[in-house]
């Protein structure tokens, strides 16, 4: 079954450009496809497995649908401990016409919320998720059914406010059907930009999600991210990009759970195709308490420096050392050693990105 997945959608993948050519004759189709291969060796706890796979890969088609309204699908297989799974990861209706200086869409999405979840693993500047993101969402993100509304501010700065309601029946990347959640899943995204000298630019964004799901658990996140670009030309000399998120989770009978987490990351480019980075991360349970109710030192502390080589806009290729000290409760810290290699490549018309 595995292998008639992979089949399938590499078959797919293997669109060449005459053949894109025909499809956009007349309607504006756009088809492509994104391969994102990792390899992975080292001691970094359970679950984690020396081997090469190719983690992700990805369909979607893209175009508008008539003078007001675009479309978008995007179908992926990728693997996870439970086995290999091909899927819908985005499927929405969307308009940027109806409303001036505003947007929607409507379907199923990546939510827009912080700074990671709105990119896919392929177009991340790392290979793994930080601790923060894979505890508080998902390795690959939080998708779910619902809408979004953006509208830019008619103010002398630039400021971008997002709003969305989602179904909320499960959080987080999963293969259930979840249950009604007593209130669903809702979000608020406040984005400011700023020119800075020396040809750059820095975006900032505020962020909050809520659900209380069908048992009675109350959950809330707090976000605040930042990303930084100096550019000369093409060249990407310097990147900062950083996420923090406070997580308050209250079930229906006992104590709130209060969680911090962030990471850090800083790239130079040492010429227009290869880069150096690094990434640090931090992740603890701030209300975490022994039987006396005396707080518990405890925490999860990572350093991730990479190296990348971009040949082009359509293939990159990645490897990163991990060294991460893990204390989740009072006992002894553990140490993990991880190294990755990861190579992309998308094939087609890939749809841009926001700064």
């Amino acid at each position: 079954m595995k292998i008639a997945i992979y089949c399938l959608l590499l078959s797919l993948a293997g669109v060449n450009a005459a053949w894109a050519q025909i499809l956009t004759n007349g309607t504006g189709l756009q088809a492509a496809a994104a391969v994102d291969i990792v390899g992975k060796s080292g001691e970094a706890g359970p679950g984690f497995e020396d081997r090469l796979t190719v983690r992700e890969a990805e369909f979607l088609v893209f175009a508008p649908i008539d003078h007001l309204f675009d479309g978008m699908l995007n179908m992926a297989a990728h693997l996870e401990e439970e086995g290999a799974f091909f899927e819908i990861h985005e499927a929405y209706i969307g308009s940027t016409k109806l409303i001036p200086r505003s947007r929607f869409r409507l379907g199923q999405f990546f939510l827009s919320i912080g700074r990671l979840n709105q990119f896919h693993r392929h177009d991340w500047p790392f290979t793994s998720a930080p601790k923060v993101q894979a505890e508080f969402f998902d390795p690959e993100g939080i998708l779910d059914t619902g809408g979004e509304f953006s509208t830019l501010l008619p103010t002398p700065l630039y400021w971008d406010i997002t709003v969305g309601v989602t179904n909320g029946y499960t959080f987080g990347h999963s293969h259930s059907l979840g249950e009604k959640p007593d209130t669903p899943t809702h979000y608020l995204r406040s984005v400011n930009y700023f020119d800075l000298p020396w040809s750059g630019g820095t975006q900032i964004g505020l962020n909050y999600l809520g659900r209380k799901s069908d048992v009675g658990t109350d959950s809330r996140f707090i976000g605040l991210d930042a990303t930084a670009k100096w550019r000369e030309g093409k060249r990407l000399i310097f990147l900062i990009q950083s996420e923090v998120w406070d997580r308050a989770i209250k079930p229906a009978i006992g104590e709130t759970e209060d969680t911090l987490g962030g990471y850090l990351y800083l790239q130079y480019g040492l010429t227009p195709r290869l880069s150096i980075g690094l990434r640090g991360d931090a992740y603890s349970v701030l209300s975490l308490e022994d039987a006396g109710g005396n707080s518990v030192d405890n925490g999860t502390y990572a350093v991730v420096p990479n190296l990348t080589f971009r040949p082009s806009e359509f293939s990159t290729f990645r490897v990163s050392y991990t060294y991460e000290r893990d204390k989740p409760t009072a006992a002894p810290a553990e140490t993990n050693h991880a190294v990755e290699f990861q190579a992309t490549f998308i094939l087609g018309a890939h749809p841009a990105h926001d700064f």
